[in-house]
């Protein structure tokens, strides 16, 4: 497929292709590390949890305050206010990314005709979509 991209599309398409796979990896990135910092968060959340109900059923002399005071109450602590931050944040970024890949995407499917303007350049561009679909994920045949 590189070696003989010049058949496929011309130095702007090439451009725009190369800028929509490099938007499509940041929106995967983005997407996994929300995921990642949402199992991270719930696990925290649910370590909590589980430290107040067995802090409530049992009869030991360990009050809740105790137990948040102590370095390893604080910690997870820590670790759950910390991960629902940056996975508030990291969502942002994700919705932001799709956005931008949305955008050049739509206008790449608009501007179709525009972009590989010679007949021969049309009947090679459904080899490139089809490539595109299938190693990065990316879906030019409809908007």
């Amino acid at each position: 497929m590189k070696n003989d991209k010049k058949q496929y599309m011309t130095p702007f398409a090439e451009r725009i292709i190369r800028e929509l796979i490099k938007r499509k990896k940041e929106e995967k990135k983005r997407e996994r590390l929300v995921r990642i910092s949402g199992w991270i968060t719930t696990s925290a959340c649910a370590l909590i949890l589980i430290s107040l109900l067995t802090i409530g059923s049992s009869n030991d002399e360990i009050t809740l305050f105790q137990m948040f005071t102590s370095n390893v109450g604080f910690i997870v602590v820590a670790i759950c206010i910390s991960a629902a931050a940056f996975l508030v944040f990291e969502k942002k970024k994700l919705d932001e990314a799709e956005k931008e890949y949305q955008e050049l995407r739509n206008e790449v499917v608009d501007r179709y005709e525009e972009i590989w303007h010679t007949e021969q350049l049309r009947k090679q561009s459904y080899i490139l979509y089809d490539w595109l679909e299938k190693e990065h994920d990316v879906n030019l045949f409809h908007r």
